[in-house]
């Protein structure tokens, strides 16, 4: 930092890590969240980027605070009360986003790369018996074959969206989200991501609710402001292209800040993993982009983090592309939880509403379906539940929360 830090960017950081860790709103004032982590999430949130990316430092010391604030709340308030922070308490989160940059391509480039294909889906795209850039349909029947959702962001200019709509309707009916691949120039003009929107809500019957700008596009003093007063719910255009690993030290979402520090309505999602990262900038084979696959993962896991993973549709055919089957497949085993960039942001708002406090009663209104609390106390206490179930051991509980209201009781 040049200079002390703003008393609203201290509050700010106040507010970051109660919704991150789930904390009681107001459990946590601007003073008690330590000078260097509200200076290094101040500057993130300004755009300095990690200069070690490998981690998600911010989440990770966020988590590591975790112990530190519950001691001094424990001996405050003489007990504490957090969300976990996926459904059912799942210990961590991925996210399935597609990049739809192109669905058609020439002849001629067809013939350049045929080594990127199957010999039999070669031959058939040059017949003109199959699509292998197209590959919407495709995506979505993998994802549908394991009970799965993801997001699809489309152009607005690069391609006709016309004879994709009835294929995008009728995946919007069935849960899928379609949402806005930002033009070149709408990150940071309001008038063409305006124009872009519009396109787009044209085509497909609706407005877009997450944006994803093109090859990545971000400008951090502008672009959320855009977004946020464009009405988006998300975005998650924060990532990186040429290296694994997490460009502000955040795989966790999160509401940036404006000018004055207020918390956005719009929500940030980090993107974690690009399939072209790995297949294109660092030229890693199958077997060694699925090593890189794993340790991502884990890094993320160990954050109770979100892997936010971007995978090009018009790849899922290709060498590496290919391996989107078998990613599915590890994030089931794994027992994540598993969602679209809309699945994502619902979620986390929901979460997000506030939990307040009177005295020794604690409420919740709309809490969402698979809301997990954790209650710790300096010594056994006895709860008193309505609207969820409490399984309690000694000076701990976890409680299981009904969809709708929530009131407990200490005693």
């Amino acid at each position: 930092m040049t200079g002390p830090l703003a008393p609203a960017a201290r509050a700010y950081a106040a507010l970051f890590l109660e919704e991150n860790l789930g904390l009681v709103r107001g459990a946590l004032g601007a003073d008690d969240v330590p000078t260097e982590f509200a200076e290094s999430l101040s500057e993130a949130m300004r755009g300095s980027e990690a200069s070690e990316s490998s981690e998600p430092t911010l989440d990770l010391r966020a988590k590591r605070l975790v112990t530190e604030l519950e001691g001094a709340l424990l001996d405050r308030d003489g007990f504490t009360l957090t969300k976990e922070r996926w459904p059912c308490g799942a210990p961590y989160a991925a996210c399935l986003t597609h990049d739809v940059d192109n669905v058609s391509r020439s002849r001629g480039h067809l013939v350049e790369v045929r080594q990127r294909f199957s010999r039999s889906d070669f031959l058939l795209a040059l017949l003109g018996l199959k699509s292998v850039y197209n590959n919407i349909s495709y995506v979505a029947e993998q994802e549908d074959q394991r009970k799965l959702h993801s997001s699809f962001y489309l152009l607005s200019s690069s391609y006709d969206l016309r004879p994709l709509a009835p294929t995008l309707r009728k995946l919007r009916e069935r849960g899928w989200e379609v949402g806005l691949h930002g033009d070149f120039g709408t990150h940071d003009s309001e008038p063409k991501m305006a124009e872009a929107t519009e396109k787009l809500q044209t085509a497909t019957g609706a407005r877009p609710r997450g944006v994803r700008e093109h090859f990545l596009r971000f400008d951090y003093h502008v672009s959320w402001g855009i977004m946020d007063r464009q009405g988006f719910v998300y975005d998650s255009s924060v990532g990186n292209r040429e290296r694994i690993g997490f460009r502000l030290g955040l795989c966790n979402p999160f509401h940036p800040p404006g000018a004055d520090w207020t918390p956005l309505r719009v929500l940030e999602i980090p993107l974690v993993l690009m399939d072209t990262t790995l297949w294109g900038y660092l030229k890693r084979d199958e077997e060694a982009g699925k090593r890189d696959i794993r340790d991502i993962r884990t890094r993320v896991s160990a954050a109770d983090g979100l892997f936010t993973v971007l995978w090009h549709q018009e790849a899922a055919r290709m060498r590496g592309g290919r391996l989107y089957a078998w990613l599915l497949d590890e994030l089931l085993r794994d027992g994540c939880y598993v969602g679209s960039g809309d699945e994502i942001a619902s979620w986390w708002k929901s979460r997000a509403g506030p939990m307040r406090r009177d005295g020794d009663v604690l409420r919740m209104e709309n809490c969402p379906a698979g809301l997990t609390l954790r209650f710790k106390a300096k010594e056994e206490r006895k709860l008193s539940v309505e609207g969820g179930k409490a399984e309690t051991l000694a000076n701990e509980a976890v409680i299981r929360v009904d969809p709708g209201s929530f009131r407990m009781e200490v005693g």
